[in-house]
């Protein structure tokens, strides 16, 4: 029994670690929330906020059930960007068989660890219990994570490892911690390797470290963290090479651009610009990296040293940051730039202890009155302001997103699964059909097709490559976005018919149209897609002769 005088345990648990207990709870409900209003919407299925997720589990099941790294069970294709959420998803699918609510799980698992170690962080520096609870809930609507969960890819996962690997260099580097200091050095070479092969943005993270041990002089330590950073893409550049493709993916490749260098000033314009176009775009980083930079001078103030943990941080954080800027494009859905701004918020939250050691009461009229903590207050709103409109507009948009995909993607893999099973199709967005249907698979994109990825890396994707193409695939149908492919659809393909999604939001374009790329094939194309077109779901616009030749046209 309880003695006298003494709170149950779990009592005491709840009182002591509120802020987790509450985050945590406020996380699952609007999750289960999102997720319940994504199933009803799309008639009774799980599905995700983008196709590239559909590409991930596409390539894990063929590579867990038939040993081939590549969206299609018939050959290798290097397109996979985050290569161990890839073989972890594998795994699981070896074990388990491939089920579609496996990625929602693994997402899950990792967003929740992220809270637990946030919050043994944010312990671990005496953050207030109040301080450490907006975190969280910054986590959740600003992120925000439950978009991030819903995506069905990598981003938890990134989060979490860099988080680790952040806390236990900036640990080690301070010395703040002699106990464990030798199981830091190791846990940090050991971490190297999974926050670069989650994402090759990790890179950024071992450089930055990398640069903050140099100015410790530990020299040989150095080169054995960078090289183990990049032996997980030294390992898939050889495999991939082996096979007759390029050292990176091609997902990579195909969104990089050489800098100018003709003269000083195309190569400060090709510096300069990329920072202000992702500034543009994404204006919570740059507001975040702001605020960081601003407590870290505010905290040099205070007499905090540069060796000092949290500084460290600051510091790596900082330099991610321009890298960040500089060279990955962002997104609308944050996918790129999710683990820079948890990290962000959550070293502004480590922060406060340094800079307000002595929390005013909020509940005094005289409090908010007070000129400094008025004026705080404002920086706060502006720092946060794009955060707020962004991330809470995102949450907002969720099931919608989830929707678009249903619509557009999805219905493409049904109507290929029944009526093109085991044939050759032409496609620009590959997830949804490739995971749903067993197709040889024509990647117009070049993302998972060798030769149109060399086509359009080289400058020279014309009419007669995408012909040429075709042809040796022996491609039945196309369906693509026509406004990706002016000038590049051959005269002879016969467009019988297109889709519309409203509210796009996600989807590249609202309108797929559907193509016999064999003019042969159009009176069996129209009639499927007359066929098909009652399970369509009801806010799908459909166009094009098939509808005319299912009202008694003489087709196409």
């Amino acid at each position: 029994m309880t003695s006298p005088g003494k709170a149950p345990g779990w009592k005491s648990s709840l009182h002591q670690h509120w802020p987790l207990y509450a985050g945590v709870s406020i996380f699952l409900i609007v999750l289960f929330v999102i997720l319940n209003d994504s199933i009803r919407q799309n008639h009774g299925r799980l599905i995700y906020m983008v196709d590239d997720a559909y590409i991930g589990m596409a390539m894990a099941r063929n590579f867990a059930q038939y040993g081939v790294w590549g969206t299609t069970r018939y050959g290798f294709s290097s397109c996979s960007s985050p290569p161990l959420w890839t073989l972890s998803l594998s795994f699981i699918y070896y074990l388990t068989g491939a089920h579609q609510v496996t990625p929602l799980i693994l997402s899950l698992v990792f967003a929740l660890a992220t809270f637990l170690l946030a919050y043994h962080m944010l312990q671990s520096y005496k953050v207030p219990p109040i301080a450490t609870f907006l975190t969280l809930l910054a986590f959740i609507f600003l992120v925000p994570f439950p978009a991030l969960v819903m995506i069905g890819m990598e981003p938890t996962m990134q989060i979490f490892l860099s988080m680790l690997m952040v806390f236990v260099a900036a640990r080690w580097v301070s010395g703040e911690s002699p106990a464990t200091s030798r199981r830091d050095a190791v846990s940090l070479l050991a971490l190297a390797p999974l926050a670069t092969g989650v994402r090759m943005e990790g890179l950024f993270l071992v450089i930055a470290i990398s640069i903050v041990l140099l100015f410790c002089r530990r020299w040989v330590y150095v080169l054995a963290f960078s090289a183990l950073g990049y032996l997980p893409w030294f390992i898939y550049g050889l495999i991939s090479v082996s096979k007759g493709w390029y050292w990176l993916p091609t997902s990579v490749l195909l969104k990089t651009s050489p800098p100018k260098v003709s003269s000083v000033g195309d190569m400060l314009l090709s510096v300069l610009f990329p920072i202000h176009e992702s500034s543009r775009t994404v204006l919570h980083v740059p507001a975040l990296l702001l605020a960081v930079l601003l407590l870290f001078i505010a905290a040099s103030g205070k007499g905090s040293a540069f060796r000092e943990s949290r500084q460290v941080m600051s510091v790596i954080l900082l330099l991610v940051g321009l890298a960040q800027l500089e060279l990955i494009r962002p997104t609308l859905l944050y996918r790129y730039d999710a683990y820079l701004t948890t990290l962000c918020i959550l070293v502004v939250a480590l922060q406060l202890p340094v800079v307000v050691p002595q929390w005013p009461s909020f509940r005094s009229w005289a409090t908010w009155t007070n000129p400094r903590v008025a004026s705080i207050a404002a920086l706060v709103v502006v720092f946060t302001f794009p955060l707020i409109m962004e991330g809470g507009l995102l949450t907002a948009q969720i099931t919608q997103c989830t929707t678009n995909i249903y619509e557009q993607q999805y219905q493409m893999g049904l109507f290929i699964r029944k009526y093109y099973q085991g044939g050759s199709v032409a496609l620009n967005d590959i997830g949804a059909v490739n995971y749903l249907a067993d197709v040889h698979c024509l990647d117009m994109w070049g993302l998972a097709s060798l030769p149109v990825a060399r086509a359009r890396h080289e400058h020279r994707y014309q009419v007669d490559v995408v012909e040429n193409a075709v042809a040796q695939a022996q491609v039945k149908i196309a369906i693509i976005y026509d406004v990706w492919f002016t000038g590049l659809v051959p005269s002879n393909w016969v467009r019988v018919g297109t889709w519309t999604i409203r509210n796009n939001m996600v989807c590249a374009n609202e309108t797929v149209s559907i193509y016999a790329v064999d003019p042969a094939e159009a009176p069996h194309l129209t009639q499927c897609l007359r066929d098909f077109s009652v399970q369509l779901p009801a806010d799908v616009i459909q166009q094009g002769p098939y509808l005319a030749y299912a009202s008694g046209g003489s087709g196409p």
